[in-house]
């Protein structure tokens, strides 16, 4: 070989390792780069709007475990539970909005983590599931809430809310008398009536559970107290339906 062409790959070989230096100089470079609080926050909140939300909690994460005393810290904590919200991770949502609270009781915005702590319980109500826990949790959370922040943007939705739950609520037990009632177990039908008369005796389903009363107890043949529930039934609603068929009932026990 003679020594031009080995000089040649001599220099060939320098330029090449020196450019895989350099490229990895810069890779280095920017791996070992330390982001500000300030820069992890709006980057987190730029990938939570492009709905990489991995990514955004892995920002905001890094941000509290690197920056604990940052003033970006608390709209981070926010932030974060608001991330989890929105994927209906809401038992992490709630967690995370709990420590919001704990962490920053008097912050101007504390009044909007309490709200949305109890929308997480609400949201994991399972109407198909006979525990009613997360309903309860929810509705004391509302309530609790509406006392606390009288003048809060949310206490609208929070009465709102209030009143939903009232309403699963009392929708639980009238099924399960109705359960009982279908299935002939009248007298634990009428248990199960009487119970949502006493509790919610303004829900909508209040006549046509007077009505049933009436035919638990006609099938009961507790005839006097059947015809008290069909007269009571007419004279709350005495064009409905449900009262024609108290005024048929009451014809056919004369």
């Amino acid at each position: 070989m003679s020594l031009l062409k080995l000089f040649s790959k001599s220099v060939i070989f320098f330029i090449l390792v020196s450019a895989l230096a350099f490229w990895g100089g810069c890779a280095s470079t920017d791996q070992a780069r330390v982001y500000s609080a300030s820069e992890l926050y709006q980057q987190s909140k730029r990938l939570n709007k492009n709905e990489e939300t991995e990514e955004a909690k892995a920002k905001i994460q890094q941000l509290l475990e690197d920056y604990p005393d940052s003033k970006e810290r608390t709209a981070a904590s926010m932030l974060l539970a608001d991330i989890y919200y929105g994927g209906e991770e809401y038992e992490e949502a709630k967690f995370h909005y709990q420590n919001f609270i704990e962490l920053y009781p008097a912050h101007r915005f504390v009044d909007r983590a309490h709200f949305y702590k109890a929308m997480s319980n609400f949201k994991l109500t399972d109407l198909a599931s006979r525990d009613l826990t997360p309903v309860h949790s929810a509705l004391e959370g509302f309530e609790r809430f509406t006392q606390d922040f009288p003048d809060s943007s949310y206490l609208k939705p929070a009465k709102e809310k209030i009143i939903q739950c009232l309403d699963i609520l009392a929708q639980n037990i009238f099924e399960i008398g109705k359960f009982y009632y279908r299935t002939g177990s009248f007298q634990a039908a009428i248990l199960r009536f009487k119970r949502l008369k006493a509790e919610y005796p303004e829900h909508s389903y209040i006549l046509e559970t007077e009505f049933l009363l009436g035919e638990s107890y006609y099938h009961e043949q507790n005839f006097a107290a059947a015809s008290d529930y069909y007269k009571t039934v007419i004279k709350t609603s005495p064009r409905s339906e449900f009262a024609k068929e108290s005024r048929l009932r009451l014809k056919t026990m004369r």
